[in-house]
């Protein structure tokens, strides 16, 4: 298995060890370089999406959107599928990876973290992936932790903290984020 594979299972990962430093240290320090390259130019030249494909290796769908700036540490490790819309200032620590279904609207300054440093050595990381599902909406300055999988069609309010999976057609909000009431299904 490899380092990220391990870090989805949910292993802890030592940043001191060769593998992390030769496999996550220079993805870490490319995506920071293109995320970088990204923010200083103008956010409607066409080269900005040049460098998103570049950041995701050639995955981003053209169907997709990301406004800039972005903190994205680790492009390797992030799927994002079509038609999803992510407004400014998306950051990122995907050691877990971070997986975007089809449809996803994320508002301004969102963050998804999965990883966690270990309390007795803060050299370990502990890591758990996000899965975010078709058709979400992540309301602005929300915060998704690793672990989480917010449902199909969920919704989830400005300024939550989002520390437990949300169920499909859910409405969720607040800090712990708790069900805040359901979401009429789409037929």
């Amino acid at each position: 298995m490899t380092i990220y594979e391990r870090a989805r299972a949910g292993e802890p990962i030592d940043k001191r060890s060769d593998e992390y430093q030769a496999v996550a240290v220079p993805e870490l320090k490319r995506s920071r370089t293109l995320c970088h390259r990204i923010n200083m130019l103008d956010p409607y030249d066409p080269k900005v999406r040049e460098l998103f494909d570049e950041l995701f290796e050639g995955r981003l769908p053209a169907t997709s959107n990301i406004l800039t700036p972005v903190n994205i540490d680790r492009g390797a490790t992030i799927s994002i599928g079509e038609n999803v819309f992510i407004n400014w200032n998306f950051s990122t620590v995907s050691t877990g990876s971070v997986t975007i279904e089809d449809n996803v609207q994320i508002a301004c300054n969102v963050q998804m973290l999965t990883a966690n440093h270990d309390y007795e050595d803060m050299m370990v990381l502990h890591c758990e992936p996000i899965v975010i599902k078709k058709g979400v909406w992540i309301g602005a300055g929300s915060t998704i932790m690793g672990g989480v999988i917010v449902g199909e069609d969920a919704v989830v309010a400005a300024g939550s903290v989002v520390t437990k999976d949300v169920e499909p057609f859910t409405i969720v909000g607040g800090n712990p984020a708790r069900v805040l009431k359901e979401k009429p299904h789409k037929e």
